[in-house]
């Protein structure tokens, strides 16, 4: 449930607007990506997005949006 910016290829300055949410133990994302965040409810949902079908890119078959969110310090 860690969410980190994702960026281009090798450039660790590229970061931007797009983020990925990390579903399993990825240890060898360690200090490589920012991470700013940890999603605290709702993994269950985390579960359902991580299990949809997707094409061989691995982007999902069905555009994936989130709706609401909640933001807590």
């Amino acid at each position: 449930g860690v969410i980190s910016m994702a960026r281009g290829g090798n450039d660790n300055n590229s970061a931007s607007s797009q983020f990925f949410i990390v579903h399993s133990d990825s240890a060898f994302l360690n200090g490589d990506y920012a991470a700013f965040g940890v999603i605290t409810d709702g993994l269950d949902t985390l579960d359902e997005i991580a299990n949809v079908e997707t094409d061989t890119g691995d982007k999902p078959l069905e555009d994936i949006t989130i709706t609401s969110i909640e933001i807590k310090k």
